[in-house]
C-alpha cells in the first residue's frame, strides 16, 4: 500500500467509528467510499498481469568498468484483454528505483527494450531477481510480482592496452631455433613421403608420383611457436589489495597481447593450476576474473612447466615480494639458472623475461628486464616507454630496424 492508500484508509476508519458513535449515516457513506477504493485497489494489484518477461544479458563475459546491457522482451500473453503498465525493478541495480517503465499493452503486443548495469569490480555479477511493480490507477496500492529469476555474468578484470614487446635479431633467431615441428597437425604442407597402406588417397601428389614413378603423399605438419608464460604473484605480502587489482588488470592486458601475437599463453600462480589458452585469451581472463590473493606464505611457489626453456616469461610482481620465499623450482629437465637478486620468489628462468613490477613505497633498482610502475603511473604509458626504448636499442647504427614481429 502506498502513502496515498494509507492516508485514505485512516480517514475511512476514523469516519466509520464516528458514524457508529454518533449515528451519522453521512459519515458512514464517506467512510465506505474511502474504504472501498482502497479495497478495490488492493484487489486490482493482487492479480498478476498477463505479461511474459524475459531478460537476457547482451554478453556473458565483459571487462570491468564496461556497462552491462540487459535486453528485455515483454509480451502480453492475453488473447482478448490489454494489460496495465508497470515498472521493472532489478534488485541488483546500484541505483534505487525502477530500471524500466512499461506502459499499457494491447493483446498480443510485444515490447523490446534494454537497460544498463554497472560493473564496478571483477568476478560474478549478479542480475536480478527482476520484479514487475504494478500500481492501481489511483495510486493507492502497489505490489511486486516476480518476473525473472537470477542470472549472472562473469566480469573480467580491466584489460590494459599493451603492445607486443619487440625482439632483436638474437631473440628472433633463438625463438625460431627453439620452435619445433609437431607431427599429425594438418595445417601446413611440409614435405612428400612414400605412400603407405592406410594413407588417405586424397593426399597423393600425382605430379610428383608420375615424375618419380612411385606413389607420394603430402605430409602436413605445423610449426609450434614458443608459448608465453605469464606469472602473477598472488602472495598477500607482495602487494596491497589496490595494487593487486592493478596487477590483475596488467596481467589481463598481457594475456590479450600474447594471445594475439604468440597464439598460446600459460598462466601460472601460487597454489593454483596452470591455465593454458591457445588462440584466445578467454580461459586466462576467466581465471583472472576469479583470482584472489592468498595469505602471506600460505601457498608454495609453483613449478615451472615442462618446456619452459622455449617460452618467454612475463612476470607481474609487487614491491613487497617476500624475501625469504623459495625460488620457483625448476622442471626436472632444466638446468639451474640464476634469478634476479631483487626478486627471490620469481622463477629462475633461462629464456627471455620481462618483469612488470608495481611498487608503492620505494622505487626499485633499475634493471634491464624490469618495468617499474609507480602508484601514480599509468601501466600502458610505462609499458610503452620501456617498449620504445627497446625499439630504439634494437636498431642498427644506420637507422635500419632489426626487430622482428613476435610470432
Amino acid at each position: 500500500m502506498t502513502r496515498a492508500g494509507v492516508l485514505s484508509s485512516v480517514p475511512a476508519l476514523v469516519l466509520g467509528a464516528a458514524a457508529l458513535l454518533f449515528g451519522l449515516p453521512e459519515l458512514f457513506f464517506v467512510a465506505a467510499v474511502c474504504g472501498g477504493l482502497v479495497l478495490l485497489a488492493l484487489i486490482g494489484v493482487a492479480r498478476r498481469p498477463p505479461l511474459r518477461i524475459t531478460c537476457t544479458p547482451a554478453r556473458r563475459r565483459i571487462p570491468c568498468g564496461t556497462p552491462l546491457r540487459i535486453l528485455v522482451r515483454i509480451t502480453n500473453g492475453a488473447r482478448r484483454r490489454s494489460a496495465a503498465g508497470g515498472s521493472l525493478i532489478d534488485d541488483s541495480s546500484d541505483q534505487p528505483g525502477p530500471v524500466l517503465s512499461v506502459g499499457p499493452m494491447a493483446s498480443g503486443a510485444v515490447v523490446e527494450d534494454h537497460y544498463d548495469l554497472a560493473t564496478p569490480q571483477r568476478g560474478w555479477r549478479r542480475i536480478g531477481p527482476i520484479s514487475l511493480e504494478v500500481t492501481d490507477p489511483f495510486g493507492l496500492a502497489t505490489r511486486r510480482h516476480r518476473a525473472v529469476a537470477r542470472h549472472r555474468v562473469l566480469v573480467w578484470p580491466r584489460i590494459e592496452d599493451l603492445a607486443a614487446w619487440p625482439e632483436n635479431i638474437e631473440d628472433a633467431t633463438e625463438r625460431r631455433r627453439r620452435a619445433r615441428i609437431v607431427a599429425g597437425a594438418e595445417t601446413d604442407f611440409h614435405s612428400l613421403r612414400r605412400y603407405e597402406p592406410g594413407d588417405d588417397p586424397h593426399r597423393i601428389h600425382w605430379p610428383s608420383s608420375t615424375r618419380y614413378q612411385e606413389l607420394l603423399v603430402r605430409r602436413f605438419e605445423t610449426l609450434q611457436r614458443p608459448e608465453t608464460l605469464l606469472f602473477l604473484e598472488t602472495d598477500g605480502s607482495a602487494a596491497t589489495p589496490e595494487t593487486f587489482e592493478r596487477m590483475v588488470s596488467a596481467a589481463a592486458g598481457i594475456a590479450v597481447m600474447a594471445a594475439a601475437e604468440n597464439g598460446t599463453i600459460r598462466l601460472v600462480t601460487r597454489g593454483g593450476p596452470a591455465i593454458r589458452a591457445t588462440g584466445t585469451p578467454v580461459p586466462v581472463l576467466d581465471a583472472l576474473a576469479l583470482i584472489d590473493q592468498s595469505p602471506a606464505g600460505a601457498r608454495p611457489a609453483p613449478l615451472l612447466p615442462v618446456g619452459a626453456a622455449r617460452m618467454m616469461l612475463i612476470a607481474v610482481a609487487g614491491d613487497l615480494t617476500p624475501r625469504e620465499a623459495p625460488s620457483l623450482p625448476e622442471a626436472p629437465s632444466l638446468p639451474k639458472f640464476p634469478s634476479l637478486p631483487e626478486f627471490p620468489s620469481l622463477p629462475k628462468f633461462p629464456g627471455r623475461k620481462v618483469i612488470l613490477q608495481f611498487w608503492d613505497r620505494a622505487s626499485p633498482s633499475t634493471h634491464l628486464d624490469v618495468v617499474a610502475v609507480g602508484p601514480e603511473d599509468s601501466t600502458p604509458r610505462r609499458w610503452q616507454e620501456e617498449r620504445a626504448g627497446r625499439v630504439a636499442s634494437s636498431r642498427t647504427p644506420t637507422g635500419v630496424a632489426t626487430t622482428f614481429p613476435t610470432a
